[in-house]
């Protein structure tokens, strides 16, 4: 992850030292050496995809100085689009995430079936997601199993418990999908959550948060809110319900912005935009290859539109 970028930019790892310095461990060497599954944990995790996107952000603007017109971020995402416009601070950020995932974890351990083999989260693809939403409906009565992500119209992620995740697979499988088991140990997005939200209520209240230098786009409504009441409460609220990705996607397009950019270790967002709305500029920036295409292909440009 970054290795590429790291090796001709030294603000990659600047920025790095500095999440380090504040996590009080070396997430560079967690995420160039492992171990794998201690990176898997999502309090690991977490702190490692926020400094990662930051970091190719912060490039970008380094070697650019191209600000996007707008902003979004899918689940852990918001927090980077958030750092990015400068709605929280770095320390800020890193402490509020670190803590987000530290919550996310404690539920995992703290769940009866967390040693039964299975998974919380499951993406679904190949079946409408108005099916897949019935399918959920029908097979929780006795547990929670729902929607967690709206990734695209034939592609969701389910979260939940177990047993339940299981039924909604096979039933989906059955129907022609098919299905990618996420190995994330956490119940994302759905009511499985709702136990930390006290807890990170209260954490929230020692973070100031500002308004907007870019608008961001939240998962939750649909809105570019600058109220950082409202954006607290959004944040809140995303714990324990789904991302929209695909209003998300529309809602920029409607703005007549149709050249997107994906700063991030990998490239799934960009993937899955093109399958919301096929006419969309898409490019992910993950090594020095793609960084040197979108600063050609921009700088031809006045702004990003």
């Amino acid at each position: 992850m970054l290795s590429d970028l790291s090796n001709k930019y030294f603000i990659i790892k600047k920025i790095f030292n500095k999440a380090s310095h504040i996590l009080k461990y070396d997430l560079w060497k967690l995420i160039q050496k492992g171990p794998l599954k201690k990176l898997n944990i999502t309090y690991y995790t977490q702190p490692a995809i926020l400094i990662a996107s930051f970091a190719i952000y912060k490039l970008w603007i380094q070697k650019n100085n191209i600000i996007p017109n707008i902003m979004a971020g899918h689940s852990l995402g918001e927090y980077t689009a958030m750092l990015c416009s400068d709605v929280i601070s770095f320390h800020d950020a890193i402490q509020l995430v670190n803590y987000r995932g530290k919550l996310m974890q404690e539920i995992s351990f703290s769940l009866k079936e967390n040693n039964i083999n299975g998974y919380f989260m499951q993406v679904i693809l190949g079946l409408n997601k108005n099916l897949v939403q019935k399918i959920c409906e029908q097979e929780s009565k006795n547990n929670i199993v729902t929607i967690s992500s709206y990734n695209t119209y034939n592609q969701v992620t389910i979260s939940g418990n177990k047993n339940a995740i299981s039924r909604v697979v096979n039933i989906c499988k059955s129907l022609g999908a098919y299905n990618i088991p996420l190995k994330i140990n956490v119940p994302s997005h759905c009511l499985l959550m709702k136990p930390i939200v006290k807890k990170f209520t209260k954490f929230l209240t020692n973070i100031k948060f500002n308004c907007p230098t870019i608008p961001i786009v939240n998962t939750l409504n649909i809105k570019c809110e600058t109220s950082p009441k409202k954006i607290k409460y959004n944040l809140i609220h995303q714990l324990y319900n789904p991302i929209n990705w695909i209003e998300c996607i529309k809602y920029i397009s409607n703005q007549n912005i149709n050249s997107l950019i994906e700063f991030g270790p990998k490239n799934i967002l960009s993937k899955i935009a093109k399958k919301i709305i096929n006419n969309l500029d898409v490019i992910s920036i993950n090594n020095s290859k793609t960084l040197s295409i979108a600063s050609k292909k921009y700088n031809n440009n006045v702004r990003i539109k």
